[in-house]
């Protein structure tokens, strides 16, 4: 609950405060109550701190957070705090963006401890409904407005669904508690059948939050709308939504566990079509910031056999493969916004970067061995164990894992010819600038969580 709290009231100061300032005056502002709220939730994560009477504020049948969601709650902080202070601000006046990103966020952590339907869908809701004006923030680029439509028209289609398979499953269990839930599909999976109801519900349910995290066959909408929406909006979309949603996804999957063998048939097949059609899709495009919406797409899929895996047992391996994938898209992102041009979107933008800038071709690199899961990196520490985990399921999903990972490198280190080539003369000055610090903290946490495997099994 303290990160909640931190965070909503640190938005409205952050709104009010900056209404007729630059944005980059409140950015600093921004940074640092993601970073307390971060540091709070990790202490009261590992017992050192307690805020046990900010959680009764809330019943805790609606929203409870425990120490995994705690830790949840403190990477997201932490990475959006890093995406604010990395990434540029706006020449115009007022820190709304910054605000909405920060209101985002508090729907993020609603996701992640709700122990009922209604506080799950509230924090869908919040965490989208300031996505679709930031979507749109960038009003004089049509592809923006053309992003904020398609995010908007997508969320409310599946927010209906979602709905849809609340009532389902209310009308099956008789409750919308998810620990009641879970008690009941227990007594009634020694007992009978389990109704159809209940499992139309998770089938609707599971659509609406496949959505969210752009699986197919619903991720139609992730390529235009991450590569019409701001950069810093777009790795905020593709790192923190993602993240929260698979949370929330895992969580409200446990409550029927006892359907674990039903739906594990259908979230198998979904996960190898997603696998495949990310990772062959990447490979045609032009751009950077499409290639990495097609990765976030084939990432969603490797993410989805965790969900056939004992989850309750196995939370710390979704995270250390949510940290290993925040830490590598964040600094991609990062280099794609501060090397592309009006001229350039493609991977020509890191032409000569080597020659020019030895520290930012050297982050560049771990960064892309990380996310395509090269050993040394967190990267490949979170796959081996995502796979691992997988394989007593179905062996033949990770084999086809396997394969997409060894496609992706194909499209990841399509950078690499253009940053070692050699160029006379280059036109782009930012090749030289400095790199912000954090970046440098980002790169070095994917080589020590690579390097120290175990840190994040003892952190649960």
């Amino acid at each position: 609950m303290i990160g909640i709290l931190i965070v909503f009231i640190g938005a409205v100061l952050v709104l009010f405060l900056g209404l007729n300032k630059p944005e980059g005056g409140m950015k600093t502002l921004s940074s640092l109550v993601l970073f307390l709220a971060g540091v709070l939730s990790l202490l009261e994560s590992l017992s050192i701190l307690n805020f046990e009477m900010l959680s009764n504020w809330a019943p805790k049948n609606m929203i409870d957070f425990s120490k995994g969601d705690l830790m949840f709650v403190s990477l997201l902080a932490f990475v959006t705090a890093a995406i604010i202070a990395i990434f540029p601000t706006v020449e115009e006046k007022g820190s709304d963006r910054l605000g909405l990103m920060m209101l985002s966020l508090t729907g993020a952590f609603m996701m992640i401890g709700a122990d009922h339907l209604v506080m799950l869908f509230l924090g869908i809701e919040v965490l989208s409904i300031p996505l679709y004006v930031l979507a749109g923030s960038d009003k004089h680029n049509l592809r923006s407005n053309e992003a904020a439509i398609k995010y908007f028209l997508m969320g409310a289609f599946s927010t209906a669904i979602f709905l849809l398979g609340c009532a389902f499953i209310y009308g099956g269990s008789g409750s919308l508690s998810l620990s009641e839930i879970s008690l009941r599909m227990s007594i009634v999976g020694h007992l009978s059948e389990f109704p159809a109801l209940i499992k139309v519900g998770v089938i609707l349910m599971s659509t609406g939050l496949l959505f969210k995290v752009s699986a197919f066959p619903f991720h139609f909408w992730a390529p235009d709308v991450y590569e019409g929406s701001p950069n810093k909006v777009t790795t905020f979309m593709a790192v923190i939504v993602k993240i929260a949603g698979f949370v929330a996804f895992a969580n409200y999957l446990q409550a029927f566990e006892a359907l674990a063998t039903w739906y594990s048939k259908w979230l198998i097949i979904l996960a190898v079509c997603t696998i495949i059609f990310g990772n062959i899709a990447a490979i045609s495009q032009k751009t950077v910031k499409r290639t990495l919406a097609y990765s976030s797409i084939a990432h969603a899929g490797y993410l989805l056999l965790f969900l056939i895996t004992p989850m309750k047992a196995n939370m710390w391996i979704l995270f250390a493969y949510s940290v290993a994938y925040a830490l590598s898209t964040v600094v991609l992102f990062y280099f794609n916004d501060k090397y592309s041009t009006k001229k350039e979107y493609g991977f020509g933008m890191f032409s000569g970067l080597l020659k020019n800038n030895q520290s930012a071709t050297i982050l560049m690199v771990i960064s892309l061995f990380s996310i395509a899961g090269i050993p040394v990196t967190v990267g490949f520490t979170a796959k081996y164990y995502l796979f691992t985990s997988a394989f007593e399921v179905s062996p033949l999903a990770v084999g086809i894992a396997l394969l997409g990972s060894a496609i992706s490198i194909m499209y990841y280190f399509k950078a690499f010819k253009p940053m070692f080539e050699s160029v006379e003369t280059n036109t782009n000055e930012t090749h030289a600038s400095k790199i912000h610090f954090v970046v440098y903290l980002m790169v070095a946490a994917s080589v020590i969580f690579g390097m120290f495997p175990y840190l994040f099994e003892r952190c649960f």
